[in-house]
């Protein structure tokens, strides 16, 4: 992913969970954070969507379980890598 598209992923992420940007990599993971609840999840997806421009599926919303997963989505949906 382009480093500008993975930054505004990672703030997009770092805002919903409340949590520090600089602690994000592609293995982290919502069994991993407390902070990654359903609810958070849900908001995390529309969040994303509306910053991309995209429409994630309901199976790939529940396939996401770790960051890495959001940025394979994400290619999936023709976000500029």
């Amino acid at each position: 992913m382009s480093s500008r598209m993975e930054e505004r992923l990672k703030e997009i992420v770092a805002k919903v969970l409340l949590i520090d940007k600089a602690k994000i990599n592609d293995e982290m993971s919502r069994e991993d954070m407390e902070e990654w609840d359903s609810m958070a999840h849900l908001m995390l997806v529309s969040e994303i969507e509306s910053a991309f421009e995209v429409m994630i599926s309901d199976d790939d919303i529940v396939e996401i379980q770790t960051f890495g997963d959001i940025k394979k989505v994400l290619r999936k949906l023709g976000v500029t890598i």
